[in-house]
């Protein structure tokens, strides 16, 4: 009866949007998901490395720099690194919570409030 069970789920996983692609707790994995994230990882370590070499070339004044422009690119490289590095956590428990859901089957984790158990005492 467990193996009818595992075939099922595998079918309903591979049904998914990246089929044929679960991971070992039955987690979709894939690099569908973290596009953007990446994207921005690579746009803010751009942005961070020309303003670095921007303020370098300020401050020793080697090239003809004007002086809000290093400052500039750090800081915008800077927000789109964090928010790309923040994004992939926040990306991957989103995918847990999807997949802990789906396993549910629709069944509800907690008793419905019409029903009691035994252990339950009603005092009148």
């Amino acid at each position: 009866m467990h193996s009818n069970i595992s075939a099922v789920r595998t079918e309903t996983d591979e049904a998914g949007s990246c089929p044929g692609k679960t991971s070992h707790k039955g987690v979709k994995c894939g690099w569908n998901h973290f596009k953007k994230p990446a994207l921005a990882i690579f746009i803010g370590g751009l942005l961070f490395g020309t303003g670095t070499a921007l303020s370098l070339l300020y401050f020793t004044q080697v090239g003809n720099v004007p002086y809000l422009v290093g400052p500039i690119f750090l800081s915008v490289g800077l927000m789109f690194l964090v928010t790309g590095l923040v994004w992939v956590p926040v990306i991957k428990q989103k995918m847990v919570h999807t997949a802990l859901t789906q396993m549910s089957h629709g069944r509800p984790l907690l008793p419905e409030q019409g029903t009691r158990t035994q252990s339950c005492v009603t005092i009148s």
